[in-house]
């Protein structure tokens, strides 16, 4: 046999004949886990044609549950490792962000009002109802977070006649386990063969007065298999004249600015609505900028419907969650410079030449560090968002001295910051759009000993 190394790397239909590769092709598709197997395997490919004799390899049996997990989104699902304030990986803790200052202050100021203590019904159904006046929707409740709003929403479906497509049967990009979740609920049943999505056969499907059918827009997945799953709006234009009732949880997405869904490519909680939903999942944290609640709207039968279930007081958001989105709410309501107000909404909207300008001066600064050898800016285009497009952005690449390759990684992970770096033995990469103009001279001071300081500083630049 050739000592090639393309021969070392073993066929996808090998791969698939081993566990869990086999065992999860019964959960998720067997299209979806060969799509997976040959997205994961294409760098190996590359590196067995360009480095020969170097390819990393491990055995079959471990190289077939790594790829498993890769699939589930239990590893990122092929992204770099990244080090920052929490430690936690870009592609997953991203769309979280900070919250506003000015919803801080607000919700401070607020939680000291005395009227809020003795009458918090009514404060949450004025929450409840500016939901509604923002979307609308006829009803609106508020739990503690995505994962309590996702379990009581299938709890409530699997008592019905409930579909979900094949193709949305997998993890989440927050780590909520559909196919076992699904499972252990039971009552809630696969449609579809594959993972192609024929929205004729899916009516017919789940036809009838008492069908449901569960819908996850692909900005809830965030590996390979998101890409075949069509747009949510689609869907609900496919399906308006069907009798089934649609519930559909939008992901990332929510009350963004109608502009800056369609830029993303995103469905709105209002638009959804509009065009037949009758329940919509949203966070309250993710790219609507507040807490990390989660929000069901909808028609007042459904969602008087979940406000029945048993557990359904106990997981509502608290007092606390609400001031803050109540405030959030309210910037979104002005509809004055949301996208500014909003940090992860700033980060996302930055102009290009506003990054270019910040990473020219960045890297003059860190170029001065003993523990770099080179600073380079270069265009590139990024996975920043679950199920999202490319976007565009500047990075910075910095080439570690043999001292800087012992201390950086170090003095990287106390940053006190959400700015995320990719980190390697010889190299670190700085993604532009996911730093604040405030934190650049934080990170120029991170980059050099501590016996050292940089001369100047960083100009901070609001231009957008």
């Amino acid at each position: 046999m050739s000592d090639s190394p393309l021969n070392r790397i073993p066929s996808i239909s090998q791969l698939m004949e081993l566990r869990p590769l086999k065992d999860l092709a019964h959960k998720v598709s067997s299209s979806t886990v060969a799509a997976g197997i040959k997205s994961y395997l294409e760098p190996y490919q590359k590196m067995a044609m360009e480095v020969a004799p170097a390819l990393p390899y491990t055995s079959l049996q471990g190289l077939a549950s790594e790829i498993s997990n890769w699939i589930l989104g239990k590893k990122g699902l092929g992204r770099p490792e990244v080090i920052n304030a929490t430690g936690q990986v870009l592609g997953r803790q991203f769309p979280l962000g900070p919250l506003a200052e000015e919803i801080i202050v607000q919700a401070h100021a607020r939680r000291h009002d005395y009227h809020l203590a003795s009458a918090e019904n009514d404060f949450r159904q004025g929450i409840e109802q500016l939901l509604c006046e923002m979307t609308g929707a006829e009803a609106a409740i508020i739990f503690q977070d995505r994962e309590a709003a996702n379990y009581l929403v299938t709890q409530h479906l699997a008592t019905c006649e409930t579909y979900v497509p094949r193709s949305q049967m997998s993890a989440t990009f927050d780590g909520i386990n559909l196919p076992q979740r699904l499972e252990e609920l039971g009552g809630i049943h696969e449609i579809g063969a594959s993972n192609e999505i024929d929205f004729s056969q899916l009516q017919a499907g789940i036809q009838g007065k008492a069908a449901r059918l569960l819908w996850f827009d692909r900005t809830n997945f965030d590996g390979p298999g998101s890409a075949v799953i069509p747009p949510t709006t689609q869907m609900l234009e496919a399906l308006r004249a069907s009798q089934a009732e649609c519930w559909v949880d939008l992901g990332i997405a929510g009350l963004l600015p109608e502009e800056m869904h369609k830029s993303l490519s995103l469905t709105s909680a209002s638009q959804a609505i509009d065009l037949g939903a009758d329940v919509v999942m949203l966070s309250g944290g993710l790219l609507t900028g507040g807490p990390n609640c989660g929000i069901v709207l909808g028609r007042k039968e459904s969602i008087d419907l979940l406000r029945q279930i048993t557990l359904a007081p106990y997981l509502q958001a608290s007092e606390a969650a609400l001031v803050e989105l109540e405030a959030c709410l309210r910037i979104h309501q002005s509809g004055q410079r949301v996208d500014d107000r909003l940090p992860l909404l700033s980060l996302l909207s930055t102009s290009l030449e506003n990054l270019d300008l910040r990473a020219t001066r960045l890297a003059e600064q860190l170029a001065v560090s003993p523990w770099i050898t080179e600073a380079i800016t270069r265009e590139a285009e990024v996975l920043s968002l679950p199920g999202c497009a490319k976007m565009a952005t500047r990075q910075i690449v910095l080439q570690l001295s043999e001292e800087g390759k012992i201390s950086v990684p170090e003095h990287l992970k106390s940053f006190p910051a959400v700015a995320c770096f990719r980190c390697c033995k010889e190299e670190v990469v700085l993604d532009m759009r996911t730093i604040f103009p405030r934190q650049d001279s934080e990170i120029v001071g991170k980059f050099l000993p501590c016996d050292r300081t940089c001369e100047g500083s960083v100009e901070e630049s609001n231009e957008k």
